[in-house]
């Protein structure tokens, strides 16, 4: 399988448990040791962090999230992604807003052949 059809493939993994607010199946696409920072400065370090950024998230009502890859790239072991992100949740008065933004990340093939992701950075527009 070719570095995009791999992306292509986590990403919609991804997506499925983000949007159906699986937050436990969330974290384990991320290694142990992963780093995550969420464009604000602070880096979380490891699964656990992780999974409550994304519950938090989850429970503030954050929905349909998207992915488009940009560009990815890469070798046999460790792959890299730069994508656009979207996503949607209810807004103050009841409506809905649309976000997004840019994300970069890099996976790793652990030594069961399963991609995780070892870091993931985003930024975040209106």
């Amino acid at each position: 399988m070719d570095i995009k059809s791999i992306v292509a493939a986590e990403n919609i993994k991804w997506n499925l448990a983000f949007n159906a607010g699986d937050v436990a199946t969330l974290s384990t696409f991320y290694a142990e040791n992963a780093v995550l920072s969420p464009g604000n400065g602070i880096a979380l370090h490891g699964r656990a962090e992780v999974e409550g950024l994304f519950q938090g998230f989850i429970e503030a009502g954050v929905n349909s999230h998207t992915l488009e890859i940009i560009e990815v790239g890469g070798t046999d072991h460790v792959i890299y992604q730069v994508a656009r992100w979207g996503a949607k949740a209810k807004d103050a008065n009841g409506g809905v807003t649309t976000f997004g933004g840019i994300t970069t990340s890099v996976l790793a093939k652990d030594v069961d052949g399963r991609w995780l992701v070892k870091s993931h950075v985003w930024n975040a527009s209106q």
